[in-house]
């Protein structure tokens, strides 16, 4: 008998016992481009060690769809990017709603990306759970998948609770339907649900290996978990121990590409600056494997002309005047990071300058199938470490240790090294500058502003600018309350599981 995968929309938890996962890995485009078996019956279900594996490349399958959706609640969210208005299509478009800061609890974003994330949490735990009786050939192996499996569901309520706060806290494997509708979880609080992320983290961290070879390549390392584990320290507060993870990172081997360019070029994927990313394939004969950013960056007006294929780009995720502006005269990065379509009907829009439009850049290289690119999305690599380092550095013994890290990732970008003599809050105020354009259209803005306590006085900003430009926008267009800074909890969790209460405000 074949059993399939179903998910409630309430937390995602699976409704039919026994999953069929669609089992391909957010790995390498060897690995990716292995023909996967599509069912698996429950005589033959984790009966080998092969049976594990392929439900752990199931649980990666779910950052794809995850970061489908990411950058519309962290980039679009902040002051880096923006919505391009278009006026032919007036009709409600979620997407201007999570930039305006006009969303609510029935926004066609939320309940999506909550349904992603928790099959992937569902993926893990059925891992988790099965494992630990099973008797492996190859215990290394076994270990492996341990902490794979941990570091994804640590990664998955990593940013549940970055973006809603605290949620329900599933840990254990729906079995059967009446399982998903016994164990309706209630919202653990924050502090919970940090201190389960730090407890897979910490696990994953010792049980993976340091890095892989061949096909296995883009599968989450000990270097992996350790840069999440200084990232979740970090976001607490926890900048000594947020050191020591950090320490350990750059004694890895990773380093800095020479050409800043090079980081993006999908014929370049895994190198050496690589801590960590979701993998796309551009495969013909299963498209589901490639990734689609350039044709929702780029502006509507450029039509083929930047995808190079028939068809209109959205333009619903355009670089901000604020983020133009925070290069620096001669930035490297600014050329590889934003382009700029020009075409004289792209002046009557209120985001142009004069009849220029920029577009993010870094997801913009050939492909050969419409709709179908081989651009990876970068999680973490060594120069966001060496930024980490320095502001962790600089928020424990103040700047003097901390310029050799700023400095290092400046000089790729062919800047002059940081001013020497600032204080603690002046190199905070650097660190963040350089954050901000190293890591643009990273999805990372977003989560710098909320930990740094900066949302407040940078959205404000944001929204008096675009108020001025944009002559579509009127209240409550950019009307920043601090409530706003977590998302509403999806409503139709909140009709299916009575136990979920919704965030203040919302």
């Amino acid at each position: 008998m074949n059993i399939y995968i179903k998910s409630i929309s309430n937390l995602s938890l699976v409704l039919v016992i026994i999953i069929t996962l669609p089992f391909f890995l957010i790995g390498c485009d060897d690995f990716l481009a292995t023909s996967p078996e599509n069912s698996i019956s429950d005589i033959d279900f984790f009966q080998n060690d092969t049976q594990f594996e392929q439900a752990v490349i199931g649980a990666y399958s779910k950052l794809q769809n995850m970061y489908e959706f990411q950058w519309r609640l962290t980039e679009l969210r902040s002051d880096n990017t923006t919505v391009m208005f278009n006026d032919a299509n007036r009709g409600p478009h979620p997407m201007w709603f999570l930039d305006e800061f006009t969303d609510d609890a029935t926004n066609q974003n939320l309940a999506p990306y909550w349904q992603h994330v928790y099959e992937g949490i569902q993926r893990t735990n059925t891992v988790l759970v099965q494992i630990h009786d099973f008797e492996f050939n190859n215990e290394g192996l076994k270990n492996q998948l341990i902490g794979e499996a941990k570091f994804l569901r640590g990664f998955y309520y990593f940013n549940l609770v970055r973006l809603f706060g605290g949620v329900p806290l599933v840990l254990d494997q729906v079995r059967s339907p009446d399982d998903a509708f016994t164990t309706l979880e209630s919202r653990a609080s924050k502090d919970d649900v940090f201190n389960q992320i730090l407890r897979d983290v910490n696990d994953a961290a010792e049980l993976l290996p340091a890095n892989y070879t061949g096909s296995d390549i883009g599968r989450a390392t000990e270097g992996a978990a350790r840069t999440l584990l200084a990232d979740i320290h970090m976001t607490l507060n926890n900048y000594s121990e947020a050191i020591v993870e950090l320490e350990s990172v750059m004694a890895m081997g990773y380093s800095l590409l020479p050409e800043f360019s090079d980081i993006f070029d999908p014929s370049n994927k895994n190198h050496d600056e690589t801590i960590f990313d979701v993998n796309y394939a551009e495969l013909d004969h299963n498209r589901s494997l490639g990734s689609n950013f350039i044709y929702f960056f780029a502006p509507f007006t450029s039509g083929s002309q930047i995808t190079g294929f028939s068809g209109t780009p959205t333009g619903v995720n355009i670089p901000t005047r604020g983020i133009l502006n925070a290069f620096e005269e001669g930035d490297l990065r600014k050329e590889s990071s934003i382009g700029y379509f020009i075409d004289p009907v792209n002046s009557q829009h209120g985001i142009a300058i004069g009849d220029t439009i920029p577009y993010i850049k870094k997801y913009d290289w050939p492909h050969q199938i419409q709709g179908v690119t081989n651009s990876n999305w970068p999680v973490y690599r060594y120069a966001h470490v060496l930024l980490m380092m320095a502001e962790s550095v600089n928020e424990i013994d103040g700047p003097d240790e901390a310029y050799t890290y700023i400095n290092e990732v400046r000089q790729r970008a062919d800047l002059d090294d940081l001013e020497q003599g600032l204080n603690q809050s002046q190199f905070r105020e650097a660190i963040i500058h350089e954050q901000r354009v190293e890591l643009a259209f990273e999805n990372h803005r977003w989560f710098q502003l909320l930990r740094t306590d900066r949302a407040m006085e940078a959205m404000q900003a944001h929204g008096d600018v675009h108020r001025n430009i944009q002559p579509h926008l009127t209240e409550p267009a950019y009307i920043i309350e601090e409530y706003k800074f977590t998302y509403p909890i999806p409503q139709r969790e909140l009709t299916l599981n009575p136990n979920l209460e919704q965030n203040p405000g919302w």
